[in-house]
């Protein structure tokens, strides 16, 4: 080595270690202030200059000093401190994004070199040197003025974007390198990396923070049979850091037979008593003497919901809207700025409101010099000196994700409200049952055998909430208590006619009858239907001891006669408040004397079998209602195990994608250049054989050191050696494009591609698990491809689906190898063909085989649920199959089925449209 490339060397060793303490940096930790700070040390240390700094643009284009290192406090500090949009023109900026420009000024030569890392036209990446002009003059007064003589200033990128700078200052004047300009380059590329990682950390983070104050909300307000509405308020106004909140919602719980629920509007009328009130923390005062002593009785929530829209109302300042001047001086008392109105709702109707409020502000900037913020900065700055910008009272503007956390609350309290209201009128009706049951008791307890007779009854009918099952026990212990002929129960319908629908006949040899009544027979009675029910919508028993001395129409004497019916009692049966049916008690033999207790006990019947009537209707609303809960809460898992995984897969794809592309262009630098070092390699081997051709006498030490190194071993070594790294390069190429096919970033829309080259994409990223290890051989591949066309179909999701299908067989395959013998050879099997799938539609058919165990009958059935897996617990989430099914079937309207037999190996069937409908 020559004395000139010791120092050369010595700089590329210390810019790869720069480098590389960096990227491990960033790779240990995943604090993003931790990473810049040794970053700005790391660079700082390296260049040998004054001062190095991190400089974030915020949302309005001014920026702030976030990371800093200086040495020896030979600068002054600007850590924490702001500076002005207008300290950097719109054009530089425009340079730093589209072109990446870096720029370096000296101040003594009074030039500014950029040098340009993209092509402004075309956009491709170069690498140009550095160009040199005359500088601004007011850029010189600028730096000046900082005690800066000499700078470097490199643009940091994130997704398009400028997110920041990375500037080094130095008090002295110095000159930049290409090469130190090129290894800043390369560290802000590093950081572009680790701000990607800080911001899925950051996303992650907020997440769970999210789902545990919802998770913590939703069990304080789902805590039945209680409802925790004020603890629930109170981490509400929490979650938001909000300095006070209310509740007001609807306080009319109805009676179950009654559908007069008064609506919320109503209940907040002047005077009405029907609505309840949680507060927490600081309120708008309501003056006294008005008629709507509730914030929530002004007409300007109705107005602003009147379209039925009801969505979260963010109101960053109460001051500045002007639907809230009536309100504005309930607030004025108080520090309240901003205000959040979430309506409660659940199935179209308003439940209530829940209000969160937040305070005013002061807030306090640091700025790197005073400077005029209402208009341009004209002059360049002449000091730096800390200048403290004081704000009063400024509002909070409501940011995207509360807002999304509000409209969750709104579900969550409006679901739990609507579920208490139910609750409890199911309470009240249970207690009003009670009643009755405690008063019909007592009335049995002080009569005789009648009253022994209605309890047994009652028990019976207890027994069964199924309508047909009351109906015949109701029928036959009436019959038989009361020794009549015939009891039955009529249903009116929609017209007040109606039919039997339950009915017991006594048998007795003294009547015959040969048209008798019977369960489905219509009975349209015209003074029931033109009265609408008649006395029977009075509650009223009807007894007739014998019909020809009643004074009936003979038309209504004759139908009797048609039944042979000569007495009766008619007992009205109502559910809740409407007129069900009859309750009907014959005799057909002749006509018979009702006592009383015998009118009294078919009455009770009557009143009994109405509430049986309405348990029943109860429980199949509550089992319905259950169902759809049970239906909905399976669609929720369903769309969330969805987005979990959309989530995951896209993040994984951007993952691979990344890292194809961070690995591709130094491979692809060491692949192109290992030509070149094969042919110098063989030329100064050819140059070495030729001076030990004419070199005869060689010195002792020549020859000592030639044995020393063994250079015949070397020259033979050497071209296989980089004949092997020659292979190896293009192993890695191979892999990163495939790993850039596999995630198809750039084809997420549907579009026709290769199905082949998904499946070969896929097997090359599932190669390592294909290959032989120590505890048994390889997996042999076998593709038994078709001509297919182009397919109509979004690749990365069905290269999904094929990823899927096949980590399970290898999965499959490896845990029967342990099984069974040695002479074992596992084989997975591809097919591909053309078909037609149903309606004669063109489609592509993929088949994917395995020799391994099989799977079990039993789970079979449940192959593509979410959630089931046969794998051991920690190997699967059962979510593969499931996922694949929805894209395949779902997605692209094909097939996706599994054949498979214990021992016999398994087969999915994997059938798509050639051309999406």
């Amino acid at each position: 080595m020559t004395l000139s490339e010791e120092p050369n060397l010595r700089a590329s060793l210390q810019q790869e270690n720069l480098l590389r303490r960096i990227t491990n940096r960033i790779r240990l930790s995943l604090e993003l202030q931790e990473i810049l700070t040794t970053t700005v040390a790391e660079i700082r240390s390296f260049l040998i200059t004054d001062r190095v700094m991190i400089y974030k643009f915020h949302a309005d284009d001014s920026g702030q000093v976030i990371a800093e290192s200086i040495n020896n406090n030979k600068l002054p500090s600007l850590l924490g401190l702001n500076f002005p949009a207008d300290d950097i023109p719109p054009h530089a900026r425009e340079l730093f994004i589209q072109s990446r420009v870096r720029s370096v000024v000296n101040v003594d030569s009074q030039q500014i070199g950029q040098s340009i890392v993209r092509d402004l036209e075309t956009g491709e990446t170069i690498s140009e040197d550095i160009r040199y002009r005359p500088v601004d003059p007011c850029h010189i007064e600028y730096l000046m003025a900082m005690g800066v003589k000499s700078t470097i200033v490199v643009p940091i990128i994130y997704q398009e974007k400028l997110w920041g700078l990375l500037v080094s200052h130095h008090s002295q004047s110095r000159t930049f390198t290409e090469d130190e300009i090129e290894v800043v380059q390369m560290v802000v590329e590093q950081l572009s990396v680790a701000i990607a990682h800080s911001k899925l950390l950051a996303q992650a983070r907020a997440t769970a923070k999210r789902e545990a104050i919802i998770n913590r909300v939703a069990s304080l307000l789902h805590s039945l049979p209680a409802i925790a509405l004020q603890p629930a308020l109170e981490a509400a106004v929490a979650a938001f850091n909000g300095s006070g909140g209310r509740l007001c919602i609807r306080n009319d719980i109805s009676d179950f037979q009654s559908s007069n629920t008064r609506s919320l509007a109503e209940c907040l009328m002047p005077g009405s008593d029907c609505v309840r009130l949680y507060i927490c923390g600081q309120q708008p005062i309501i003056p006294e003497q008005t008629i709507y002593p509730l914030l929530e009785q002004y007409s300007v929530w109705q107005e602003y919901y009147k379209s039925g829209e009801y969505d979260v109302w963010a109101i960053s300042d109460v001051y500045q809207t002007p639907g809230l001047r009536s309100l504005q001086p309930a607030f004025m008392a108080t520090k309240i700025r901003s205000m959040l109105m979430i309506p409660l709702q659940y199935r179209q109707h308003l439940l209530g409101y829940l209000s969160i409020f937040r305070d005013e502000i002061d807030t306090e900037t640091l700025w790197a010099g005073q400077f005029d913020p209402d208009k341009r900065q004209l002059y360049p700055r002449l000091s730096f000196e800390v200048w403290r910008e004081s704000k009063k009272a400024q509002a909070q503007k409501w940011m995207l994700a509360e807002i999304e956390l509000a409209r969750e609350f709104g579900k969550q309290f409006g679901s739990a409200i609507q579920q208490y209201e139910l609750y409890q009128q199911v309470q009240a009706f249970n207690t009003n049952l009670e009643k009755q049951v405690k008063k019909r008791t007592l009335q049995l307890q002080q009569a005789t055998e009648q009253q022994h007779a209605v309890f047994k009854v009652i028990a019976k009918i207890r027994e069964s909430l199924d309508a047909n099952t009351i109906f015949q026990i109701t029928t036959k212990e009436v019959c038989q208590l009361l020794r009549a002929e015939r009891v039955s129960v009529y249903r009116f319908n929609a017209n007040w006619g109606g039919e039997f629908v339950g009915d017991f006949e006594a048998t007795s040899p003294n009547w015959s009858s040969a048209a008798k009544l019977s369960i489905n027979l219509v009975w349209n009675d015209t003074y029931l239907q033109d009265t609408q029910g008649g006395r029977y919508r009075n509650n009223e028993t009807f007894a007739v001891d014998d019909i020809y001395k009643m004074g009936f129409a003979q038309c209504h004497v004759d139908n009797l006669e048609q039944y042979q019916i000569h007495a009766f009692i008619l007992a009205p049966i109502f559910v809740g408040e409407k007129l069900w049916g009859l309750l009907a008690a014959y005799q057909h033999s002749g006509s018979r004397h009702w006592q009383d207790y015998e009118i009294n006990f078919l009455t009770q019947i009557a009143v009994q079998l109405g509430v049986a009537l309405q348990q029943a209707e109860l429980l199949n609303q509550t089992r319905l209602q259950t169902e759809q809960l049970a239906e909905a809460l399976q669609d929720l898992r369903q769309m969330q195990t969805q987005l979990i995984q959309s989530e995951k897969m896209s993040s994984l794809g951007q993952l691979v994608a990344g890292v194809a592309h961070e690995i591709n262009n130094p491979v692809n630098f060491i692949h192109g250049n290992i030509t070149y070092v094969s042919e110098y390699a063989k030329d100064l081997l050819n140059m070495l054989a030729l001076y030990q051709q004419y070199s005869y006498n060689l010195s002792p030490e020549i020859r000592e050191r030639t044995e020393e190194i063994d250079l015949d071993f070397i020259v033979e070594d050497l071209p296989k050696m980089l004949s092997s790294m020659q292979i190896g390069t293009e192993r890695i190429r191979q892999i990163v494009l495939s790993l850039r096919n596999f995630s198809r970033l750039d084809q997420a829309d549907m579009k026709p591609v290769d199905i082949h080259e998904g499946i070969d994409n896929t097997l090359l990223i599932l190669q390592y698990r294909l290959k032989a290890r120590p505890e048994g051989g390889a997996i042999e591949i076998v593709k038994k491809y078709g001509d297919l066309p182009l397919v109509e179909c979004y690749a990365g999701q069905m290269n999904q689906v094929f990823m899927n299908v096949l980590s399970n067989a290898i999965d499959a395959l490896e845990l029967h190898r342990q099984s069974i013998s040695e002479t074992y050879i596992p084989v997975i099997t591809i097919k591909t063909a053309v078909g037609q799938i149903s309606g004669n539609i063109p489609s592509v058919v993929i088949s994917i085989a395995d020799n391994g165990p099989g799977i079990a009958e039993d789970a079979m059935k449940r192959i593509f649920d979410p959630f089931f897996t046969t794998k051991p617990v920690g190997k699967g989430t059962g979510l593969g199959l499931s996922i694949s099914y929805q894209i395949v079937v779902d997605k692209h309207g094909g097939v996706f089925k599994c054949n498979s037999q214990p021992n016999l190996g398994t087969e999915f069937w994997i059938e798509i449209p050639m051309q999406q409908q």
